[in-house]
């Protein structure tokens, strides 16, 4: 008899074939049988009548490391029909931890991974295995699949330090990533538009994806600069892949830059140069044309040397901010300058703070702040990074839709949301968050399919389904198949949406009728099943 039986669906299963009619036979966690089932036995029936039945979407890149423990439920994610989440994105992540420089990384974890959610960073592992091993001990209702951070590795290996490694350091740090990928990690990322990435060089970074390419594993790049120097950082980010012999996969693809808006077709000849060249080439992108970032990564990266603590010190000299005035105003070679290329400081408002004292300015705009307070945009930003410790996350807008639109139809394209698991209630709802960590999902099958018809719904579906678990390497997932996995998420395509708006973030999606993971109903009709499933997919 089958454990759960799906009856009556339009099943899309994920691979970008046609829609077809069937029924979906799950037994354990694996997915047994699928046709007309009318006739099979089994423990619990779900009717789609109406509803699209397809594999679980698979979050190409999110923040979601520490969320998944801090709040099983997952709720933001869940609620839009993920079943599994990709953590360990932008080179940062919270293991392994080398504890001589524990401090330094939960310093900076602070400011890039957590941010105003109001919990005592603590760090009870070591190694990335016992880091795993916790999420698997108190597993979350949906999967998580690891990538080890770059930036980890060096803080691990270098702390804050800048410029090149030594012979030793690079071997150490070459030992550290293989040891990773041991221990179930599905390739590196890297941040190189943060520190420490900022500091790390082409030839090093290629270096260490040699340390993944023995166990098959991508690299995943925020690559240096998303602005002017775009196609130089598609470049270093392809010549990294040509050193280390591995894919690469760019994250969250965009164009930020007021020179660039329009310009796809560059990025799209250099990809496809690659391509033909023999370099594998993907990547993701959100459905919204506004980022979100942290504060301090306004910053210039000399400011960072030495730690969260060090910037904090420096931004209370006034030589220092006359310093950085400068430097934001006619930018630094190869760094991404978020300021200038989103047009001015009028473009960020506050994301979330940590402080109740500064809860006040949370949805203000930098520039209504300064004048809130009598300052330039500059003191506003400086003062706030200082009273919150770095702790300050920032959305801003940048992007033009028609240039999301043509990323998002292109073959190799993928969906991520960029966002952690968040909730309406507890400690994972505070502040104005990006909505991408409510709605990415849903906001494609809602505005790109339904309303703008720039994708058919079998190809939006693959790409958050069949395509990234083909990229990363998950076995039997991402596919509606016999023997494959049993995530499942069930919705009806006519009233599917996202909620979540840049004013009013905290709002869960609708027209998700079931949401299950490896044979279990996390998800049915709005309720919460309280049914702790995930798993860690390790490689």
């Amino acid at each position: 008899m089958l454990d759960l039986k799906i009856i009556n669906g339009t099943i899309i299963d994920g691979s970008g074939s046609a829609a077809r009619r069937g029924d979906v036979g799950i037994l354990g966690d694996r997915i047994v049988a699928i046709g007309d089932l009318q006739d099979e036995d089994s423990g619990k029936i779900i009717d789609a009548a109406g509803q699209v039945v397809a594999p679980g979407f698979i979050d190409m890149h999110t923040h979601s490391d520490l969320t998944v423990i801090y709040d099983r439920k997952a709720n933001s994610k869940l609620r839009s029909g993920v079943t599994t989440e990709v953590i360990g994105n932008c080179g940062i992540g919270p293991a392994p931890v080398r504890e001589e420089n524990r401090d330094l990384l939960i310093d900076y974890l602070g400011t890039r991974l957590i941010g105003s959610i109001p919990v005592a960073l603590e760090l009870p592992w070591t190694s990335f295995s016992e880091y795993l091993d916790y999420i698997d001990q108190h597993p979350p209702a949906l999967n998580v699949a690891p990538l080890v951070g770059q930036g980890v590795v060096r803080i691990a290996s270098m702390g804050f330090a800048q410029g090149e490694p030594t012979a030793a350091q690079l071997t150490d740090m070459q030992r550290i990533v293989a040891q990773a990928m041991e221990e179930g990690a599905l390739g590196m990322s890297s941040g190189l538009v943060y520190l420490p990435g900022e500091y790390s060089g082409t030839a090093e970074i290629g270096e260490l994806c040699k340390a993944i390419a023995p166990y098959g594993g991508i690299y995943c790049t925020h690559m240096r600069t998303e602005s002017d120097g775009i196609l130089g950082a598609i470049d270093e980010a392809l010549e990294i892949g040509r050193i280390g012999g591995v894919p690469v996969h760019i994250s969250h693809m965009k164009l930020l830059s007021q020179n660039m808006l329009g310009r796809t077709e560059l990025v799209l000849e250099r990809l496809a140069k690659a391509e033909k060249e023999g370099v594998e080439v993907s990547y993701d992108l959100y459905p919204y044309t506004a980022g979100l970032t942290s504060l301090s990564a306004c910053m210039p990266p000399w400011i960072f040397e030495g730690g969260v603590e060090n910037m904090i010190v420096r931004l209370q000299d006034s030589s220092v901010r006359t310093r950085i005035r400068q430097e934001i105003s006619e930018g630094l070679p190869n760094w991404q300058n978020f300021v200038k290329s989103a047009g001015g400081w009028h473009q960020f408002f506050v994301s979330s703070v940590r402080s109740e004292a500064n809860k006040w300015l949370e949805g203000k705009f930098i520039t209504e702040i300064g004048e809130l307070q009598n300052k330039d945009p500059y003191d506003a930003a400086f003062d706030l990074l200082i009273a919150e410790k770095g702790r300050v996350q920032m959305n801003y807008y940048a992007m033009k839709e028609s240039d999301v639109i043509t990323f998002l139809q292109q073959p190799q394209g993928m969906v991520g949301s960029d966002a952690m698991s968040l909730s309406q209630e507890g400690i994972l709802s505070f502040g104005k968050p990006h909505p991408r960590a409510y709605g990415t999902p849903t906001r494609v099958l809602a505005r790109y399919v339904r309303e703008l018809k720039a994708l058919t719904l079998e190809t939006a579906i693959q790409k958050m389904t069949s395509l990234p678990a083909r990229r990363l390497g998950l076995k039997k997932r991402g596919i509606l198949k016999e023997s494959y996995y049993a995530d499942v998420v069930i919705f009806n395509p006519d009233t599917v949406q996202d909620k979540a708006t840049y004013e009013e973030p905290q709002q869960y999606s609708v027209g998700i009728q079931a949401v299950i993971v490896n044979g279990k109903v996390a998800l049915e009709k709005g309720i919460h099943k309280e049914e702790f499933a995930g798993m860690t997919l390790r490689r």
